[in-house]
């Protein structure tokens, strides 16, 4: 019996998901690890943190109701549960079976559990990011070329640059969603435009993270010595960690995309823009 061309195309995708992807509990286990989950988790605050300041800016002052129905929309579409599916799916269908192995051995090391806790810690140090930048700019200055050059390994390695702009892309656009909500005709800017708008202002914002980012991880590793660092540097730099890193982008995007079709869903449910 000869199949179809349809029917061996199936086959060979489904096989060469099946021989590409690891086990969800190994994928949520590695993204725990390396923090994945803490900056997933974020992403509801800072939604709901944008959606607020926004709503105190806007002249038309909506009514307490509909600004607790917009901001729990914000909540319940970003909530913590709901993107880690998406996300850790990204992360299972990039990575090879191969990869976990060293991945586990990295994060199970005293270096990787140190670099771990001192990236979840960090931001303790001080909540003002202006106070991070200076004094991750003063400790850039003192540093060797050495010390530059794993710096910037480590920024080109995570793709934080590229995470922070599109990230930031995402968030105007969910903020935009929601106060589009309070009156469609008196929206503004349709989301659509707003959309291209800022990814033609994407370039600009890769070259303002660009800047940043190298200030902002001198802080944040300030306290590893120059061989810890070097060290880290030349892991990211292996092909089991660029692979997870490339799924860490992509589950990043697919859970703020995801946060984004419920987001609309649950105002449009929740009839935000109806008066109170």
């Amino acid at each position: 019996m000869i199949r179809s061309h349809r029917t061996w195309g199936t086959a060979l995708l489904l096989a060469t998901a099946q021989a590409a992807a690891v086990a969800p509990d190994v994928a949520q286990e590695l993204a725990r690890k390396s923090g994945l989950l803490t900056q997933l988790d974020s992403l509801g605050t800072q939604v709901r943190t944008g959606m607020a300041a926004a709503m105190a800016r806007d002249p038309r002052q909506p009514g307490e109701a509909q600004k607790t129905r917009m901001l729990d929309c914000a909540q319940a579409a970003y909530a913590a549960d709901g993107l880690r599916v998406p996300a850790l799916d990204a992360v299972a269908g990039t990575l090879q079976p191969a990869d976990v192995a060293p991945l586990q051995s990295w994060y199970d090391s005293a270096l990787g559990r140190k670099i771990a806790t001192m990236e979840a810690t960090s931001g303790a140090q001080t909540t003002d990011p202006q106070e991070r930048l200076r004094r991750g700019a003063e400790a850039l200055s003192a540093a060797s070329e050495a010390r530059k050059g794993a710096l910037q390994a480590i920024v080109t390695e995570t793709h934080s640059v590229d995470i922070m702009a599109d990230t930031l892309i995402e968030m105007a656009l969910a903020v935009q969603q929601g106060m589009s909500s309070l009156d469609p005709a008196a929206a503004g800017t349709p989301i659509t435009e707003l959309k291209a708008n800022l990814s033609n202002r994407r370039p600009q914002l890769v070259q303002h993270y660009g800047q940043i980012a190298l200030p902002a991880y001198a802080f944040t590793y300030a306290g590893l010595g120059d061989d810890e660092l070097k060290t880290y540097a030349d892991y990211l730099g292996t092909p089991a960690a660029k692979t997870f890193n490339d799924g860490s982008a992509r589950a990043v995007s697919r859970a703020l995309t995801a946060g984004s079709v419920k987001l609309g869903r649950c105002l449009k449910e929740a009839g935000v823009g109806k008066p109170s």
